[in-house]
């Protein structure tokens, strides 16, 4: 009743300001309608692992895994539709961070209340899965992506498909390792969608970043299908040796490499022009009631030259390579794709996905990285 009292209400905003309102109800109810009926198949799973007894209440995490169960039934309305303009086009983005926010607090509530049940695992998948195609749909079918990359959006559907025609097969399945670099690429994927439907996102930052985003999380998925096909033994010592290896090249090796390109092409990119303010935040900045545009380009050029130096030694490096996408993504909007905004964004994709590397001087956020919020 909560789930459709918002979806008239939303609907009855949307209908003076958006002439496809009545596909958007179509789509979205359907959406919506299959995540109710996700929910009340599952609801027998709502108990502790390895208990029996049903839980009197869903819990607060499962209560805001059903928040990101509404919002991605609400963005899928927008399906198949024109890039909104305006404030719609920003409640569009909004509605997909409220469900990456939900999604990473569901489960440490859930932790806090002591009531982690396998119906909160079941639908943290299901809602993950959905609401990744739903993005992905919706940033191809406005050009911010590829076509090829709704391959992405279809992986869990097809790895759970190929699970389920082995079982009806009667082949072996086997247990998948568990992975820590598996969750981070999975997280930051969900970052990336996050930004990629913000109108002023160049299209060559989101095909760039998008691309190594979805190399490292399709790596991860192939890997994953070999281990539970049998095809690929965790344990072998040939597979721990190569692991290793590739271990060493991307984590420890290679960020030696980047974290100094990256310093050289900020250096190119401030040397090229002054940072100007891109038409599209002009008049962002102009609705917002902001007149000097000019003062807003200072303060992200800052932002700039103070980030570059401390990520290339290795300060807050993850962090700071997000606020580095700022200065970036202004020169490649004003100057287009060059080899210099081009090579400074590749680096701090790099970086982000697998972290500075040795001597970096505070690391501090990969604790965070490899740790569930609320973990010990």
């Amino acid at each position: 009743m909560l789930w459709a009292a918002v979806w008239l209400i939303f609907h009855a905003c949307l209908r003076p300001i958006w002439s496809a309102h009545d596909r958007w109800l179509l789509l979205s109810g359907l959406i919506l309608s299959y995540n109710l009926f996700v929910i009340w198949r599952n609801l027998p799973a709502n108990h502790r692992h390895g208990e029996a007894t049903l839980l009197p209440a869903l819990g607060p995490g499962n209560a805001l895994t059903l928040v990101r169960g509404l919002c991605i039934g609400l963005l899928a309305g927008f399906l198949f539709g024109p890039w909104p303009s305006g404030a719609l086009a920003w409640l569009i983005v909004l509605l997909y961070t409220l469900t990456d926010v939900a999604d990473y607090f569901d489960g440490f509530l859930a932790r806090r209340a002591n009531h982690v049940t396998e119906l909160g695992g079941v639908l943290d998948m299901e809602f993950d899965g959905l609401g990744t195609l739903v993005v992905i749909l919706l940033a191809v079918s406005f050009g911010q992506l590829p076509r090829w990359y709704l391959a992405l959006g279809l992986a869990r559907y097809l790895f759970v498909f190929g699970l389920w025609v082995r079982r009806r097969l009667g082949r072996p399945l086997h247990d998948m390792a568990p992975s820590v670099h598996r969750r981070v690429f999975a997280g930051l994927q969900m970052g990336f969608l996050s930004v990629v439907l913000w109108p002023i996102l160049p299209r060559p930052m989101a095909v760039i970043a998008g691309t190594l985003f979805a190399l490292a999380t399709g790596l991860s998925f192939v890997r994953d299908w070999f281990v539970a096909s049998g095809r690929l033994d965790p344990t072998n010592f040939r597979y721990r040796q190569v692991q290793q290896l590739l271990y060493r090249a991307f984590a420890l090796a290679l960020p030696l490499m980047w974290r100094p390109l990256l310093f050289i092409a900020m250096i190119s990119i401030f040397r090229a022009a002054p940072l100007p303010v891109p038409a599209a935040w002009q008049s962002l900045l102009g609705e917002w009631g902001i007149p000097a545009p000019s003062l807003f380009a200072f303060l992200i050029a800052l932002v700039g030259f103070t980030a570059t130096p401390l990520v290339g030694l290795g300060i807050l490096p993850r962090v700071l390579a997000v606020a580095l996408t700022l200065p970036i993504g202004f020169d490649m909007a004003t100057r287009g794709l060059m080899a210099d905004n081009a090579l400074a964004l590749i680096s701090i994709v790099m970086v982000q996905l697998f972290g500075p590397g040795p001597f970096a001087l505070w690391p501090a956020e990969q604790r965070f990285m490899f740790q569930r919020l609320g973990e010990r």
